[in-house]
């Protein structure tokens, strides 16, 4: 008769550490608020980019992801981005049904619980989309393409197809919103605009028009000439966010570092 005495776990773990790990070398401000997703039924991941609501209670935490799923608040985005969710330990009171021993879990603040969030310092999180180098821009997804349809998640080193210049066609006059291009080939509506001292910052696409111009968020500051470029992205970059070393694991783990704080 032969005996079993249970089943072997293969270690499957990232290399750079799970979703969220913070390196508790140099500079780290971590702070705790209440998660309180703009839709209900979306979680904040361990690793995931958050950003702060605020409130007359001191504000919470939602996702990029959940937070970009409402167009307007791209240009927002800038603003109010805060850092990455720091994983915690919590404990599962019942074993995940039909998981395979071994495999990894990502885990979760879900509606209402105190979560952490990484507002300066460096963590490790998953990387959707590049192959960085250190000190590259970090980016959040604003608007799906045909190289990624993950809204709110990390990625470096915008594709051709994700970010990309065209010329105007037309003179634009400071104190509008629209502009007049020669084409709008890959233009989407929640695409970040800039490239022109005229565009303020924070610009995004708004709508478009009879597939000649497009619309802003906001009126031009200085006039644009016809032959101009602008630059649209389906990536909002960061703020004081880049790659750390630039080491990029099996798992899809980037170790990134916030420079600066950008929220209280």
């Amino acid at each position: 008769m032969s005996l079993s005495f249970g089943q072997v776990i293969p270690v499957t773990g990232p290399n750079l550490g799970f979703p969220g790990n913070i390196s508790r070398f140099g500079d780290r401000v971590v702070k705790a608020r209440p998660f309180a997703p703009l839709t209900s039924t979306n979680n904040l991941n361990f690793g995931d980019p958050a950003v702060l609501i605020p409130t007359t209670t001191g504000g919470t935490w939602t996702s990029v992801a959940d937070f970009i799923a409402t167009v307007a608040n791209i240009g927002k985005l800038a603003k109010q981005f805060a850092g990455l969710a720091v994983r915690n330990v919590k404990t599962s009171l019942t074993y995940p049904a039909g998981v395979t021993p071994g495999t990894n879990q990502v885990g979760y603040y879900s509606n209402g619980q105190e979560a952490e969030v990484l507002l300066r310092g460096s963590g490790t999180v998953l990387l959707t989309v590049g192959a960085p180098s250190a000190g590259d821009q970090v980016y959040a997804r604003v608007v799906s393409s045909a190289t990624s349809s993950v809204l709110g998640a990390w990625e470096t080193n915008p594709a051709a197809l994700d970010q990309f210049t065209l010329a105007t066609t037309g003179a634009s006059a400071v104190g509008q919103a629209v502009i007049t291009m020669s084409t709008l080939t890959n233009v989407q509506v929640g695409q970040v605009v800039s490239g022109h001292a005229g565009i303020p910052a924070n610009a995004y696409v708004v709508s478009i028009q009879a597939g000649t111009s497009v619309t802003i968020n906001a009126n031009l500051t200085a006039a644009i000439p016809s032959g101009d470029l602008v630059q649209f992205s389906n990536l909002a970059p960061l703020n004081g966010a880049e790659v750390t070393t630039g080491v990029v694991d099996a798992n899809s783990m980037v170790e990134i570092t916030l420079t600066v704080r950008n929220v209280a």
